[in-house]
């Protein structure tokens, strides 16, 4: 056995700390090599989740491109990974812009010849700015929507133009269960992760033919820097399972649809919530 080999093999349970997550959590490997050879684009792969989803597909294997568009974030989260002992590139790109997108799926190809896998996990809702449906400024909905549904439509056009011409190609489209329920002040935000959920079926049925697997997951709250800890607390005791969402969830999800456990699966949306989207459990 190789070096190489031997240390990977050493590092099948290690823990990983999330700058901007309190506490630390642990990547389980269910198969270490699982996307050795594949390169991976991860949208938003600077931020809580999207991160996880880097750190996940590339310690089982996959070249990682961490896509943002901020450099500085993006190459702590590069160097994160690569000082861990895996593959990680930066890829600095505005996915409100076409040729930002362009440009920097067409480096990827250049460095890599290929696109395997696409996880779209840019996007966020107005935040500071949310407020009433009618009260709030069109410039700000518009926002809203360009940055979750657009900016997901774009990255996936990109890349399906790549992976239908090797007759494959796995995309993973992060949503969210305000898509699912609703959330008041939060409305264009709710309109475009519905709108990815449809996106998702519709791009299956069209591509499926054509090698292309694409799945929604759909997250429900997962701890971050910007909820408190007491806050988390009552999180977790209105939902089913007695416990909170954490980055690692969601990037579980990720690498299972993008494997080939999952090669039967196209078109779905997997909601990982613990529940809460079954209605709150009242104590």
């Amino acid at each position: 056995m190789g070096i190489k080999s031997l240390l990977r093999r050493l590092k099948r349970h290690f823990v990983i700390r999330v700058k901007e997550v309190s506490l630390p959590y642990e990547i389980k490997l269910i198969k270490e090599d699982r996307f050795r050879g594949q390169v991976a684009i991860v949208t938003g792969g600077s931020g809580v989740i999207g991160r996880a989803i880097c750190y996940r597909l590339a310690a089982e294997g996959a070249l990682v491109y961490v896509c943002g568009t901020n450099h500085e974030r993006v190459s702590s989260v590069v160097n994160e990974i690569n000082e861990a002992g895996f593959q990680a590139r930066p890829l600095v790109s505005n996915i409100l812009e076409e040729d930002s997108v362009g440009s920097a799926f067409r480096q990827v190809m250049n460095l890599s010849s290929k696109i395997d896998l696409l996880v779209c996990c840019a996007g966020g809702g107005a935040r500071e700015k949310s407020c009433g449906f009618i009260e709030q400024d069109m410039d700000v909905i518009d926002s809203v929507l360009n940055l979750n549904l657009r900016g997901g439509i774009l990255c996936t056009k990109e890349a399906c133009k790549y992976m239908v011409s090797r007759e494959r190609g796995k995309i993973i489209i992060i949503s969210s269960t305000v898509g699912l329920q609703g959330m008041p002040a939060y409305s264009e935000y709710a309109a475009a992760k519905a709108g990815l959920m449809a996106f998702v079926k519709s791009i299956a049925m069209e591509l499926g033919g054509k090698g292309i697997r694409i799945n929604c997951v759909t997250p429900g709250i997962v701890q971050r820097g910007t909820i408190d800890e007491r806050q988390m607390e009552q999180i977790k005791k209105t939902n089913w399972v007695n416990d909170y969402g954490k980055p690692e969830d969601i990037s579980n999800m990720v690498a299972f649809l993008n494997s080939d456990e999952a090669m039967f699966i196209t078109g779905q949306n997997f909601v990982v919530d613990g529940g809460r989207s079954l209605g709150l459990k009242n104590n």
